[in-house]
């Protein structure tokens, strides 16, 4: 037995016994058909807290406005509680009066005939209204929710927000956090939401504190129901990034209730309540998080019917991916698992709501096209078979960040390769092409698009052309067939309703395949005639010239990979004088001069995606740069560090030959040993190691190549 069985099985053990002890404890309210056992795990850091707040999986088992809630204390008395947030299908954020943080509590739910407890605490969400109203109250931790935008102008006054806020199409989700400051939102898409910032505050002294706001778009914020300071209408953060919208006011010591409302349209997101805790004039500084008061902390360790274990589960997005080939698509990763103790013998199934299924307790899962998805879980035990459900978004990740990190596309289509294709709808089968395609299999990709194209080439025949054409980009890349019918079969893909600028897209990406994968420079001026002859009778707009543009700099590419470096140039400076602005020197040199810092960042903190989307930018405002080879390297790099060594060889070596004597030679031809390694050319790899051992310079990837070759002689030898 595997030690990770071991483990499961031991897991299992204690779960039981868990189970046991807490179903000793009487079932005290016959009607309701669940409830939650809470422990509470952490003392809140403030002396004086009588608060504890809990997350209670509710899974469409609570009554739509949450009146069937009723929290017991360990003798079944009567607990009073005030419910947060509440998303009947999903969870509700429940803080109940906690005096005694070791005692255990129970959240009954699931009566469809309750009526609102009055032990609940009535709390009016319009914004100004102040603190919930009750004969007690919880008075700590801030409780930030996030909402659906609906469409419509950006709020002027307080009344419109509240009005903006009521006619919100649906919740994003909600937690407990010490701070107004976020940049994004966690809870669904960024663009078009409602961020709700509502809690408590201790103002350490008495006296004169100033605020400030910093938000994109309008932001209304109060304290103790009286405005603080309004930000009203469409604008960015830059009018008031240092602090230029603020207000003074005197405070007493002690706890204060503190509103901040902000909505967000598109582009840049920002929600940020500030603080100078003076009256005199200086910089503004984040409130400190001690500010902010904290909740005792408290889970679920458990969901029970009347009649034993329920079983309950909670989708988790590990990591996203976007495609560095075309400017659309996002793969996203969610792992599942299944939350009750359920006996020996329990068998688990997941339907993912995309055709596909899974055994086990525990899933991991990739969703290949965004939308809503209905998650179900059913678990076969002794007892019959219990089913769990969860409506999960698969939203548009916009930054890669701590919570939604960017996975590694090679791990994506591990799990995807096992799909029953017969089963995903047209936009995730097309997605899957892609996602082969992205992963250097073009055979792969040229079967899941026939398959498309044998069940949806009739409903669609603009999507299907597209397909027709990513089979004819792989086959080129395959060298299958004769290239003037691969050609051929691409350019058919073009229709008559095909706008010029993606008919110029698709020449730029046939010349690059033509003259680069198959190596046939000739051919590739061919098709640079076929773009004039495009562009002649085409408006040009601004769109099909930026597409002129990138069609000119890949015949560029083509010159520069077949060694003509001058016709190269005079297409690059061509390129560049086609956007109709002139740069200056000084204003280029402190662009490009920055790429590469900005591209460091991003990989210090793994987001590839957005390290390539700099790199894109750098090439497309100044192609003349490819000639110095370091955009080459940087984007060789990135590609290795994502698993896509074979792309990662053709512009590092291109780069190597571009560039000898640069700053970035050294790890330039390392990480081509690498990834020449990576992809079994592994003679190539030992030459490359050695040509950089070669050098002879203090340089710690020319030690690395001695030490390689040193320690392991033998090293990639056929």
């Amino acid at each position: 037995m595997s030690a990770r069985c071991i483990v499961f099985n031991l897991f299992l053990v204690i779960a039981t016994a868990v189970a046991t002890a807490d179903q000793s404890a009487p079932w005290r309210l016959g009607d309701w058909k669940a409830r939650a056992v809470v422990e509470v795990t952490g003392r809140s850091p403030d002396a004086d807290c009588d608060t504890a707040v809990v997350r209670i999986l509710c899974l469409g088992r609570a009554k739509p406005d949450g009146s069937d809630y009723r929290v017991l204390d360990s003798a079944g008395q009567p607990v009073p509680f005030q419910l947060a947030f509440h998303d009947a299908d999903r969870y509700s954020l429940i803080a109940f009066r906690c005096s005694r943080p070791g005692e255990k509590y129970f959240v009954y739910f699931g009566n469809a005939g309750a009526a609102a407890s009055g032990e609940q605490v009535a709390w009016d969400m319009t914004p100004g209204t102040g603190p919930p109203k009750g004969a007690w109250t919880p008075r700590s931790g801030v409780v930030y929710t996030t909402l659906k935008r609906p469409e419509g102008d950006n709020p002027e006054t307080a009344d419109a927000m509240a009005k903006l806020i009521a006619a919100s199409p649906g919740k994003c989700g909600a937690q407990i956090q010490r701070r107004i400051s976020d940049g994004y939102n966690p809870f669904g898409p960024s663009d078009y939401y409602i961020s709700v910032y509502r809690g408590w505050i201790r103002i350490p002294r008495s006296g004169a504190y100033r605020f400030c706001t910093v938000s994109n778009e309008a932001s209304f914020s109060f304290i103790d129901g009286k405005e603080l300071i309004h930000w009203p209408g469409r604008h960015t953060i830059e009018r008031g990034s240092r602090g230029e919208k603020n207000a003074q006011l005197e405070l007493t010591a002690g706890l204060h209730y503190i509103e901040y409302y902000h909505e967000e349209v598109t582009l840049q997101q920002m929600a940020f309540l500030g603080w100078r805790p003076s009256g005199d004039d200086g910089p503004f500084d984040a409130i400190p998080e001690t500010v902010f008061t904290a909740p005792h902390a408290a889970v679920v360790s458990r969901y029970e019917a009347s009649s034993g274990p329920l079983i309950h589960f909670e989708p988790r997005i590990v990591d996203s991916v976007w495609p560095t080939q075309r400017h659309e698509g996002q793969y996203t990763r969610v792992e599942f698992r299944a939350g009750a103790s359920a006996p020996e013998g329990t068998t688990y199934r997941w339907e993912f709501g995309d055709g596909q299924t899974a055994s086990g307790a525990e899933a991991s899962h990739v969703y290949l096209a965004l939308g809503k998805y209905e998650v179900t879980l059913a678990a076969n035990g002794p007892g019959g078979t219990q089913t769990a459900r969860w409506p999960l978004d698969i939203f548009e990740i916009q930054h890669a960040v701590d919570q939604f990190p960017e996975g590694r596309p090679a791990d994506y289509l591990a799990i995807a390769r096992r799909y029953n294709r017969s089963r995903l709808n047209a936009r995730s089968l097309r997605e899957l092409a892609h996602l082969f395609a992205e992963q250097e299999d073009p055979a792969g990709a040229i079967d899941v698009a026939k398959s498309y194209l044998d069940r949806f080439a009739s409903v669609d025949a603009a999507t299907a052309a597209r397909v027709r054409r990513l089979i004819a980009d792989c086959s080129i890349q395959l060298g299958d067939g004769a290239i003037d019918e691969a050609i051929a079969n691409y350019q058919a893909s073009i229709i008559a309703d095909t706008p010029a600028a993606e008919k110029l897209d698709v020449l730029a990406r046939l010349i690059r395949l033509v003259g680069i994968e198959r190596n046939l420079p000739d051919k590739a001026g061919q098709i640079l005639e076929q773009v004039e002859e495009t562009v002649r009778g085409a408006r040009r707009d601004e769109e099909t010239i930026a597409a002129y543009r990138r069609a000119v700099t890949a015949a560029a590419d083509v010159l520069l990979w077949n060694g003509k470096r001058d016709g190269a140039g005079d297409l690059y400076r061509r390129a560049e004088t086609l956007a109709g602005r002139f740069i200056s020197p000084q204003v280029r040199s402190a662009r490009t001069g920055a790429y590469p810092g900005e591209i460091r960042e991003h990989i210090a903190k793994t987001n590839y995606g957005a390290a390539i989307a700099v790199v894109d930018e750098w090439e497309e405002t100044f192609p003349t740069e490819k000639l110095k080879g370091e955009t080459f390297f940087w984007r060789g790099k990135l590609l290795a560090l994502r698993g896509g060594h074979r792309g990662a060889c053709r512009y590092l070596a291109r780069s190597a030959g571009l560039a000898v004597g640069a700053v970035f030679e050294t790890e330039c031809r390392f990480i081509l040993a690498d990834s020449l390694a990576a992809i079994g050319k592994n003679d190539e790899s030992r030459r490359e190691l050695a040509k950089l051992a070669a050098l002879g310079l203090d340089d710690k990837f020319v030690e690395a190549a001695k030490d390689r070759l040193k320690n392991a002689p033998n090293l990639n030898k056929n």
